[in-house]
């Protein structure tokens, strides 16, 4: 094996060229378990660093002859807690070119006596979101009697049958320690018979591997030719902080990827690989009449540069986006639609991927004689672009750029649904790519980095008080930008009752647990022009806590309920945000004749070069008005910078735990 320079890398998908005989592995061999140790069943809390649970064994071995891969867990149960971990879910690729499928998953308890319950249960296939519509495909299932002192183990083989190899990447940290771990990858032998296409034409001649963060005393061997084994003890777990940037770039890993010789200058690779890109990108887009018709019944000829390019925009926006469609396996067998080769059959069709969409709105706009390019970029959602690993499969996506009159360029993604016009989704800004140039060719660049004017909340609301403290009224929320598109394209994932309660459910986030809210209206939540308007009705009991004659009423409304962030004196990570993002509110509270205001706190701006908030609390007659405007101007904080960081945080929080104080008058009799 060859080392490459040490940094992050996607893992690498390589297709096969030549026949290679791949056999199934015989599930027969893997019916015995390791034995269990008396230490292991002895095991507590106190010997693990009072963890709840702890991995006693990890292993995991893959196989590109075999084209398999097979994980071996076994986690010993130390507290109340750790009862959860049995819970399991296995991640997979159900479906697609690359898909894969679990076989001979077994799994098992031993009580703390030593008794042995097999499990016989039920497996769930079930997909589940990780944030902004991020999904995976996971078996799930529970393992049976477990109790504290319990060992639960679980085994499984994931096979794939097309003709490509997965290059194996090793995550070598969980979210428990792990006593022992040992992991075992057996690659394809290069030679005359077993050529490996890394993609664009080019051939590997070895597989290369990338160690990042491993200890000094963890060394990678090789027993046999075309096999590297790592073995290690004692390895930490993996602590997850709020705001951190993607885990698997924060942990302990090995990948390895089929590369050549020609991988080893960066710059010369990025530069190759780019032509074969930009002559494939435009042999798809190509000179078509169709696509040139099209773009002219779309616009009128007294239109601008710019109100052609937003037609065109709007023209491919209208298009049923397959990327955002979540279809079973039977679904996609009977879709009758042909792969598009070309924009022209997009356009025909009328419906295409992210990537498909993008390029018949380059195509679009190019009829047109509109300057217009594309450019592929590696998304950041779940991993960073590292330009010195020579890999192209880092580059996923790809966005359009249009060159306008006054010499701006305007990039856009026509391929983001419900995305409005010149904008980016949060995970394709401030991100590296290859992008074609004008005079042709192509270079690497980076797409614009977001502003928090791209991504505002106004929340308004307009609420009377009533003598024993509770408010009611009604709440208004308008999403701008990431926020509005992030919301649309989750919501988009579901049905009206699903939208309403994810509305309902954020706003309880923000307020005391006992408040009551009912969405009245969620309006333009097809229309990416216009900003996502959601109306609430709300009731919130004793907000205002009476002290006697005084009632004391919070400062913030939309401070009450939610968590306090980077209260911690020291971190671990860096301080990640997906965008930067700007909140205003406006709350008017109706007093009642009886109740008059009697200490109004005003509050200093808290402000830095990364941030601001601006408070002010004012009473006009028996209204109180509080305003609050607070933006992060910032998506990455190195760890030096977590001081300013927490400090702002603290101030800010300070200004937001002000109390107004009210004072109450007895009420008249009546006659």
């Amino acid at each position: 094996m060859k080392n490459s320079t040490r940094s992050a890398l996607l893992q690498v998908v390589c297709f096969v060229t030549s026949t290679l005989f791949f056999a199934i592995p015989p599930l027969s061999a893997l019916d015995d378990w390791q034995p269990i140790t008396p230490d292991e069943l002895k095991m507590t809390s106190a010997q693990a660093g009072n963890a709840d649970a702890i991995i006693l064994y990890h292993e995991l071995t893959s196989d590109d002859t075999r084209k398999h891969r097979i994980e071996y867990k076994r986690i010993k149960i130390l507290t109340e807690k750790g009862r959860r971990y049995a819970d399991v879910e296995v991640a997979y690729s159900k479906e697609g070119h690359f898909g894969t499928q679990i076989l001979d998953l077994k799994a098992r308890t031993i009580s703390p006596d030593g008794k042995i319950t097999p499990f016989s249960g039920e497996v769930f296939d079930k997909t589940i979101v990780k944030g902004h519509g991020l999904k995976v495909q996971v078996k799930s299932f529970t393992l049976p009697d477990v109790q504290v002192g319990s060992i639960i183990e679980w085994r499984y083989t994931e096979i794939w049958t097309d003709n490509y190899v997965l290059a194996a990447r090793w995550i070598l940290q969980e979210d428990l320690a792990q006593k022992r771990a040992k992991f075992s990858y057996t690659s394809v032998l290069l030679g005359d018979n077993h050529i490996i296409d890394t993609g664009h034409g080019d051939t590997a001649d070895d597989v290369y591997h990338i160690e990042i963060g491993l200890p000094k005393d963890a060394a990678l061997k090789n027993p046999k030719p075309g096999t590297t084994e790592l073995e290690m003890t004692n390895i930490p777990a993996y602590e997850a902080e709020e705001f951190s940037p993607p885990s698997e770039m924060m942990k302990m890993r090995v990948y390895f990827y089929y590369g050549n010789r020609n991988m080893l200058k960066p710059q010369e690779f990025w530069k190759e690989q780019g032509k074969y890109w930009d002559k494939e990108a435009e042999k798809f887009m190509g000179h078509s009449s169709a696509v040139a018709q099209a773009a002219q019944q779309a616009v009128s000829a007294s239109d601008t540069p710019e109100q052609k390019v937003r037609k065109l925009y709007a023209l491919v926006q209208k298009m049923n986006n397959l990327s955002y469609q979540e279809r079973s396996f039977i679904e996609v067998l009977a879709d009758d639609r042909k792969t598009a080769t070309t924009a022209e059959q997009v356009l025909q069709q009328k419906s295409g991927t992210h990537t498909e969409l993008t390029r018949l709105f380059v195509a679009l706009a190019r009829s047109l004689n509109i300057p217009a390019y594309l450019m592929r970029v590696a998304t950041r959602e779940e991993v960073f672009f590292q330009p010195n690993v020579p890999e192209w499969s880092q580059l996923t996506s790809e966005v359009a750029i249009v060159g306008m009159a006054d010499g701006k360029e305007l990039f856009l993604d026509p391929g983001a649904r419900l995305c409005s016009f010149g904008l980016l989704e949060w995970k394709r800004t401030a991100v590296q790519g290859i992008r074609q140039q004008a005079g042709g060719g192509t270079l690497l660049s980076e797409t614009p980095t977001p502003s928090y004017k791209e991504a505002m909340t106004q929340r308004i609301a307009d609420l009377k008080l009533d003598r024993d403290g509770s408010v009611r009224g009604k709440v208004g929320f308008f999403w701008m930008g990431q926020e509005a598109l992030q919301r649309r394209i989750d919501g988009a994932q579901t049905d009206e009752a699903g939208r309403k309660k994810a509305a309902e459910d954020e706003l309880k986030s923000l307020l005391p647990a006992s408040t009551i809210v009912h969405l009245d209206s969620l309006t333009a939540w097809d229309d990416p022009d216009q900003p996502l308007k959601a109306v609430f009705s709300l009731e919130l009991p004793g907000y205002a806590v009476s002290t006697g004659k005084r009632l004391l009423l919070p400062g913030e409304l939309f401070q009450a309920g939610k968590r306090r962030a980077f209260v911690e004196a020291e971190r671990k990570t860096p301080v990640y945000f997906e965008y930067p993002y700007r909140v205003i509110d406006r709350v008017q509270i109706t007093l009642p004749p009886e109740v008059q205001v009697e200490n109004l706190p005003q509050s200093q701006p808290v402000q830095s070069d990364f941030g601001i908030c601006n408070v002010q609390r004012t009473a006009k007659g028996n209204v109180l008005e509080l305003q609050r405007d607070f933006a992060i101007g910032g998506i990455s904080f190195p760890l030096p910078d977590y001081p300013k960081l927490k400090s702002f945080f603290e101030k800010v929080r300070s200004n937001d735990e002000e109390q107004v104080t009210l004072r109450t008058s007895p009420v008249a009799a009546s006659n």
